[in-house]
């Protein structure tokens, strides 16, 4: 039997044919196809004419209410597909990687939308946020040992919150050998990460950033706020930081910075718990060689935008006051609804509010195991930039 067929109105369908993966709900021929008469989690997609433009995973109560897997007419997600899309992905980061520490699956990046793979060497942590690939999970963990052998561990942390608007349950298990941490090498650095800590555990989307800082990080202060587990502050201090402050609201991501320092042998780390934007509101006498202001998601939806960007504004106003005359800014955002430009609008503002010049230096991108479709501009979320801070020489207000 046929999988159900979705329409997509006239002139809608270019996006797709330009390389685009997904489809709202408005885009949809309801007349011909209407949404609440289709069940299922798989359709088969088809241009306003009819005619077939792939398979596409499917919930008719999203707004994103289709993302395209193939362009191809198949009947269900097999062993078969899995194993050929992430051998491929692999392939992509063994070329790039000497060491197996990586995103081993990056949704869209790697057509796999609503599929998250991160690598630890020997266990795999696999986020699943849509009903096709729940439903084919059997498939994709025969493909996974297909791949890696039968001793690899995959452990779902399916407790995102993604995972809600399509109607999953949430849970973490594990197939194969059970940990409680990660170990993890990233830039020359030994860290241990905890399973039950934020996503998969750890985030290999500033691997590049961080790169960058420890090449400037001899004999720097450096301030990491919203730190987590240390993977900017400790990196940097393993590159030689003078000494390094860790803050975040997390006794647990606390316990892991110290861990990390230990194991590293580093006397020079420090953690602060408490709520960065309260910590921030309090007088500091400190200045700093080094900020780093890594933020969560402050915008998480459209409508939010304006409630985020003044948490932006706020933070990177404070943030900037940090810097030492001549210090360097790390200011980053992984909101999608934040673009670039507006980051660095926000950050000239605040920099000319408190009679300061910024210089952008350097911008950091995800690496290679966050390949970004060049039709998908959603896929490059990560802002990161790097800003040099001095002190005007111009009167307050003049410019």
């Amino acid at each position: 039997m046929s999988l159900p067929r979705l329409r997509i109105k006239k002139r809608e369908q270019q996006r797709l044919r330009d390389g685009h993966l997904w489809v709202y709900s408005n885009e949809i021929d309801t007349a011909h196809t209407p949404l609440k008469s289709i069940s299922g989690h798989l359709v088969h997609l088809e241009d306003y004419r009819g005619q077939p433009l792939g398979t596409a995973s499917f919930n008719a109560n999203a707004l994103i209410c289709a993302r395209l897997l193939s362009d191809q007419l198949l009947e269900r997600l097999t062993v078969e597909f899995f194993q050929q899309r992430i051998q491929q992905a692999l392939d992509l980061r063994q070329q790039c990687f000497n060491q197996p520490f990586y995103r081993l699956v990056y949704g869209e990046g790697d057509h796999l939308s609503g599929l998250v793979i991160d690598r630890f060497d020997q266990h795999l942590v696999a986020q699943i946020s849509t009903q096709a690939i729940e439903a084919a999970r059997a498939e994709l963990i025969q493909a996974l040992q297909n791949i890696f052998g039968t001793a690899i561990s995959i452990v779902f942390k399916n407790d995102g919150k993604g995972r809600q608007i399509e109607g999953l349950a949430s849970y973490v298990e594990t197939i194969g050998t059970a940990v409680d941490n990660l170990a993890v090498i990233e830039n020359g650095v030994s860290f241990s990460a905890p399973l039950d800590g934020q996503k998969t555990g750890w985030f290999y989307d500033h691997r590049g950033g961080r790169q960058w800082l420890n090449q400037i990080a001899a004999g720097k202060t450096v301030l990491d706020l919203f730190s987590y587990i240390g993977g900017w502050g400790v990196q940097a201090a393993a590159h030689g930081a003078r000494a390094v402050t860790c803050i975040d609201v997390s006794a647990k991501a606390g316990e892991y910075v110290n861990i990390n320092a230990q194991n590293n042998q580093l006397s020079q780390v420090s953690f602060i718990e408490a709520d960065v934007f309260e910590w921030l509101k309090q007088p500091h006498n400190e200045r700093y060689d080094v900020v780093v202001l890594d933020p969560p998601a402050l915008i998480q939806k459209r409508r939010d935008f304006e409630q985020g960007r003044q948490a932006y504004f706020k933070l990177n106003e404070t943030a900037l006051s940090l810097v030492q005359d001549g210090g360097i800014l790390v200011s980053a955002s992984c909101s999608l609804h934040l673009h670039r430009d507006e980051l660095i609008k926000i950050i000239q503002q605040v920099a000319r509010r408190q009679n300061k010049h910024v210089q952008l230096i350097h911008e950091a991108h995800p690496l290679a195991d966050h390949p970004q479709l060049l039709a998908m501009s959603e896929s490059a979320y990560l802002k990161c930039l790097m800003l040099r801070v001095t002190c005007s020489t111009l009167p307050a207000g003049a410019a």
